[in-house]
């Protein structure tokens, strides 16, 4: 176990980047099937970007997205989708393109990071760990803007590692990173510079860097960062939107996101038990979230891996004061705690800075329990019944997610209401009716993003009133059949069209519907 064969460990490596490719690749686009609203609409901005220069409501070039009016959303994954949607359209594959590159791109960091810090062998089973983890597969195969966060906080602690231990000239690379993850997430604006504060502060004491850097760290870090911070500053002053030549910094007049925040919350005692218990709960592999987050029964790392994790955590700690790559990972990881203990009903995206740092502790445990069984007679079988184990577990993961988590997630992602939208793209009608119930009940404005991505309607188009005056998201509760119209209705409101007087055309829990006089 102290020396592994240098053929062989190729030959792991090599087997390790085909499996992550292949199992992030397969029925890319296709599974999970339909699109989830926050992605089609981060990928409406970036085609609206890509064609003008605006978000689809005019904004020139926002530094933070309006999103649905009442909410805000980070901007940078629709920036990263303007290149795909201008090679490739605006498609679910095009829209999912950055995440997927990004999530393989980040596997390799991570490896160079541990090998850094733990050695050659130890940032192999990092790899391996990574590569075949729940929580990594999943977020790399569908848009969500916030998913973004822990890759770029990743790139910028190798980063700032290398200019620690190696070059200096990366201490004021990580920063870009850093600054660049404050556009991927709103929880940026007290996570980041948190992390990088401790990091200062340790490296300060250890005599890693001087003042001098530091100091030129901050200014690289707010040169690119300043925007956001004071798109933050605007919205929780109420001040007006700065427009420059380059970008427009927004104030939101019907959006806060301050109630995100514990501090800020009407009970914050409260808050603070409900956040450590689900904090708790992600951290043990024993919560229960959406869908789209976790598969229940595996958990984000395998619902097994917590002894190794403790492992991990504890020979991290160990490590703290001689390495400087333990170090950071410890500091990453509290900085994670915080941010579940900090944001209001916290789950596994809303605290995803957390998973890497615990995949390498989780690694760290596993080689050293390896380790310490290769020291015992006797012990062979069960140092063979653990890699055995997390095999059979990916197998079952990547059985289920192609199969039973498939049809569910094609539900949760709202695939019928999608091909029936889908289907009337084009429709030469003057008026448009569609279902509000796409996700949930009277949640018109879902219908209307999904739309809008469905049938690739241009920006300009929507903000024309007139497309507000074709499109109603409702359906009638007495339709004229007489009315040159086109309906994506739900089943539920199906009663409403006498089956003598419209043609009707179903797309599993939605049907098109359009009256039997447009056929004369």
């Amino acid at each position: 176990m102290k020396k592994v064969n240098k053929k062989f460990y190729i030959m792991l490596l090599v087997e390790a980047i085909v499996i992550a490719v292949f199992v992030r690749v397969y029925q890319f686009g296709l599974i999970p099937g339909g699109m989830n609203q926050d992605g089609a609409m981060a990928a409406v901005d970036a085609k609206a970007l890509a064609d003008y220069g605006t978000d689809r409501f005019g904004m020139r070039w926002p530094v933070h997205l309006t999103a649905w009016g009442f909410g805000q959303m980070s901007a940078l994954l629709s920036y990263l989708m303007i290149v795909p949607i201008k090679l490739f359209g605006l498609s679910v594959f095009s829209a999912r393109l950055p995440m997927l590159l990004v999530s393989l791109t980040s596997l390799g960091v991570l490896y160079c990071f541990a090998r850094n810090f733990a050695g050659k062998n130890t940032a192999l089973v990092v790899l391996l760990l990574a590569v075949i983890n729940p929580w990594h597969i999943m977020q790399s195969r569908w848009a969500l803007d916030c998913n973004l966060f822990p890759h770029f906080v990743l790139a910028g602690v190798f980063a700032l590692q290398c200019g620690v231990e190696r070059e200096k000239g990366w201490l004021y690379g990580s920063m870009v990173f850093f600054s660049l993850s404050m556009y991927c997430y709103g929880i940026s604006i007290y996570t980041v510079p948190l992390f990088l504060l401790a990091a200062s502060i340790l490296l300060l004491r250890r005599r890693k860097v001087t003042i001098w850097q530091v100091l030129g760290c901050v200014g690289i870090y707010l040169l690119i960062a300043w925007p956001f911070l004071a798109c933050m500053i605007i919205n929780a002053l109420q001040l007006p939107t700065i427009e420059t030549p380059l970008f427009t910094i927004p104030y939101f007049p019907y959006s806060m996101r301050s109630n995100d925040i514990l501090f800020f919350s009407a009970q914050p005692f409260s808050q603070l038990q409900q956040n450590a218990v689900a904090l708790l709960k992600i951290l043990f592999q024993v919560y229960s979230g959406p869908r789209w987050n976790e598969i229940r029964g595996f958990g984000t790392l395998y619902v097994f891996s917590t002894p190794f994790m403790l492992i991990g955590i504890m020979l991290a700690f160990r490590r703290y004061r001689k390495n400087i790559g333990a170090a950071l990972t410890v500091l990453w990881f509290l900085t994670g705690v915080a941010a579940g203990l900090i944001t209001a009903n916290v789950n596994i995206n809303r605290i995803n800075i957390i998973f890497y740092p615990m995949i390498l502790f989780t690694a760290i445990g596993i080689w050293g329990t390896m380790r310490f069984l290769g020291e015992k007679k006797g012990w062979k079988i069960v140092r063979l019944a653990l890699p055995l184990a997390y095999c059979a577990a990916f197998c079952l993961f990547v059985n289920t997610y192609f199969t039973t988590y498939a049809a569910q997630a094609a539900d949760d992602f709202m695939q019928d209401f999608g091909e029936a939208v889908t289907a009337i793209k084009g429709a030469e009608v003057q008026k448009v009716y569609i279902s509000a119930d796409a996700q949930y009940k009277g949640y018109g404005h879902v219908s209307e993003i999904l739309t809008l991505f469905y049938m690739d309607i241009d920006s300009k188009e929507y903000q024309n009133p007139e497309f507000h005056q074709q499109f109603t998201f409702q359906i009638p509760f007495d339709p004229n059949p007489e009315e040159d119209a086109v309906y994506v209705a739900a089943t539920d409101d199906l009663s409403r069209f006498p089956p003598e007087l419209y043609d009707i055309e179903p797309h599993g829990k939605f049907s098109v519907v359009v009256p039997r006089f447009a056929d004369n």
